[in-house]
């Protein structure tokens, strides 16, 4: 672009109001700027204004000091005429209070990590000549830049394609079309713009270039998604059976759990923060406390998420004590890594619950055949007495006088049909305590490890898989 073209586009933007006062290039509050604490920030028609960056104290201490003065001795030492201040602790200072982050094109800058009234070293070399003119063409640089970046952060999940920033320039600026084109290009190589998950609408251009890209974790996915958007050809070599490297879930039976990639630690001038609005995740502030979530989106109970840490902290007890008290800390050779052995403790209590659960299921059986037996015994001594009620009922309808043979009869009868009954009370009562025996063995039998801990029996891996990364 020519420094005349450029001066003209500046004159053109400054009498519209476009560019407003943005002063000498130099970073926000730096000395020497005539600015210090202060910062050039774009209203909502993008133009530049300065405003005070200095926040008021939160506690007015002249005042404080002059009741302190004003107090007498006696007033001194009185609790209750005495001012007392009562502090809160920055989490809960700051509850209720939104995160205030620049908007507008000096946003777009500083969610990109640049500086919206400064050209970085790598915007100097590769445009050098912008670089060397006056500040009027490196402000149009600026905006131009500036304003590509806010098209992108606003519709992350759509390409911005070379047409889409020219139209969306101020009219001021659409006449210096190539200018716009050269920063969109080195947008787009430098991966400021167009990039994460997005829809792809223009024709990619095939190109000879074969890239090998080894590692596919997220920087390395990442790196061949966009040489694959550059129209290379990729291949990309993982030592693991699975990709996201540190970023990984881990799945056992109803429990899952990140093992890496939980925290988004800062959202302004991070990519990451692109990827969220891309991907629509939803994400939950914390501050001092940081809360554990369930994967419905629920949080963990406290009690659940203390008990589990109780258990790590026991585990890492154990692995301490394999390695200095029973100096196990090779195996088969190989040095052993707090990850393996948490993950050898871990199935050792595996083991030791299954082996319980076998012995737990025996019983279970033993007591099924006992009460199975009982049963049996049961039906056998209900058709005794049936019979025996027969006899009985036979031998006592005998008219008296009886005869010697006839009332021995009856009284053996008799006594039989005692014994028979006396015989089925206590089955019915063996019966009830097997029964009984049976509910509270099928209840409070030995359950698997990760069922003592609900919600979070993946924490108890965790160990074993991040700490061996």
């Amino acid at each position: 672009m020519a420094e005349s073209d450029a001066g003209n586009v500046v004159m053109q933007a400054e009498e519209s109001g476009e560019l407003g006062e943005l002063g000498e290039l130099g970073e926000p509050g730096e000395e020497g700027d005539g600015f210090e604490g202060t910062e050039m920030w774009p209203d909502a028609e993008g133009i530049f204004r300065r405003q005070s960056q200095r926040k008021k104290p939160r506690v007015e201490y002249r005042e404080m000091d002059e009741q302190l003065e004003r107090l007498t001795d006696e007033e001194a030492l009185s609790t209750e005429k005495f001012p007392v201040l009562e502090y809160s602790s920055e989490s809960e200072q700051s509850e209720g209070e939104e995160e205030w982050t620049p908007s507008g094109l000096h946003g777009a800058a500083f969610s990109s990590r640049l500086s919206a009234t400064r050209m970085s070293k790598l915007e100097k070399r590769c445009f050098s000549d912008i670089d060397r003119q006056d500040a009027k063409n490196q402000k149009a640089f600026l905006y131009i830049r500036n304003r590509i970046l806010q098209l992108w952060l606003d519709k992350p999940k759509q390409e911005l394609t070379c047409d889409m920033a020219v139209a969306g320039m101020e009219h001021a600026y659409k006449n210096n079309e190539a200018l716009v084109r050269r920063v969109h290009a080195y947008l787009t190589r430098h991966g400021l713009i167009n990039f994460g998950v997005y829809k792809v609408t223009s024709q990619v251009k095939k190109n000879p270039l074969r890239v090998l890209v080894i590692g596919a974790g997220v920087a390395g996915l990442t790196a061949a998604r966009q040489l694959q958007s550059f129209g290379s050809e990729v291949v990309i070599l993982e030592a693991r059976d699975r990709v996201g490297g540190r970023i990984g879930t881990f799945r056992k039976g109803p429990y899952i759990a990140d093992l890496g990639a939980m925290v988004v630690t800062g959202l302004g001038g991070n990519p990451i923060s692109v990827l969220v609005k891309q991907i629509g995740m939803e994400l939950y502030k914390i501050r001092q406390k940081c809360p554990l979530y369930e994967s419905t989106g629920q949080q963990v109970p406290k009690n659940s998420d203390d008990m589990v840490e109780k258990e790590f902290n026991r585990l890492l007890e154990a692995t301490t004590y394999l390695s200095h008290e029973l100096d196990v800390n090779h195996v088969d050779g190989m040095p052993v890594s707090l990850g393996h052995a948490l993950e050898l403790i871990i199935k050792l209590q595996e083991r030791q619950v299954k082996e319980k659960q076998i012995s737990h299921c025996k019983h279970i059986l033993a007591l099924h055949s006992q009460l199975s037996a009982t049963r049996k015994q049961l039906s056998e001594t209900e058709q005794q007495i049936r019979e025996t009620h027969t006899h009985y009922e036979t031998a006592r309808n005998v008219p008296e006088p009886r005869s010697f043979e006839d009332e021995f009869e009856y009284r053996c009868c008799h006594r039989d049909l005692l014994a028979h009954f006396k015989k089925f009370d206590d089955l019915i009562e063996q019966q009830e305590k097997l029964e009984l025996q049976l509910v509270e063995a099928e209840g409070n039998g030995p359950r698997h490890v990760e069922s003592d801990f609900p919600c979070s029996w993946c924490h108890l891996v965790f160990c074993s898989t991040v700490m061996s990364i």
